[in-house]
């Protein structure tokens, strides 16, 4: 029980400090490099491909599964879910339903998404460069003289709607396979972005399976 509360612990705090850090970058963007990239991606209506598109449903439908189930057993703590930003993470997870490769519904309230990263019993889909729906998303290198330990780090340049922000998402295994579920959105501007991360089997990266969207009401 102290190893399960000391895990959630630092898996909050680094939430914590991604979320500072995604704002001081907007902060920063805002100031120093806007970017009009608006007539390169407003008419943009490309949907994503099928294949990644089953992947993500099926992790929905293992993460709604393992949410339902813990609830019912009352065995809350198989999951983590961050909420920073009211329920956004656990609605997305109960009530989301893709309507084709660009629109999926929450309850009853139509987005746009843009699937950042599939990886699901080796199918491995994160692009380096990607636009749908109007956004624009780029994965930048990684500095060569830094590195991390622990997880991996993801720089993102999102464009939409006229703006530019640079984010960063972490992916932290040992934490992310402590849970059966864990979950959580950062809302950067109109952007509300999803990171879900399920496991068959605990303390075991290679039974994980991950799913991170940008989703955008039209």
């Amino acid at each position: 029980m102290v190893r399960s509360m000391n895990l959630k612990n630092l898996f909050l705090i680094l939430i914590i400090i991604l979320i500072i850090s995604a704002s001081l970058y907007i902060i920063f963007n805002h100031k120093q490099s806007q970017h009009n990239l608006g007539s390169i991606t407003s008419n943009s209506t490309i949907g994503q491909n099928s294949t990644e598109l089953d992947y993500a449903k099926k992790i929905l439908i293992d993460a709604k599964e393992t949410y339902l189930n813990a609830t019912e057993e009352n065995k809350t703590g198989i999951y983590l879910i961050y909420e920073p930003y009211s329920n956004f993470s656990k609605e997305f997870i109960l009530n989301a339903t893709f309507i084709n490769g660009s629109t999926v519904v929450i309850g009853h309230t139509l987005y746009k998404y843009i699937i950042l990263h599939v990886y699901y019993e080796n199918f491995d889909y994160i692009p380096q460069k990607i636009q749908v729906n109007g956004i624009k998303v780029e994965l930048l290198p990684n500095p060569s003289n830094v590195t991390y330990t622990g997880g991996e780090v993801y720089h993102y340049l999102i464009t939409y709607d006229n703006k530019t922000y640079n984010v960063t998402l972490y992916s932290i295994g040992f934490v992310e396979t402590s849970y059966y579920l864990t979950a959580s959105t950062q809302k950067i501007g109109n952007l509300y972005i999803v990171q879900i991360t399920t496991t068959k089997e605990l303390d075991n990266t290679a039974y994980a399976d991950e799913l991170w969207l940008i989703l955008i009401r039209p």
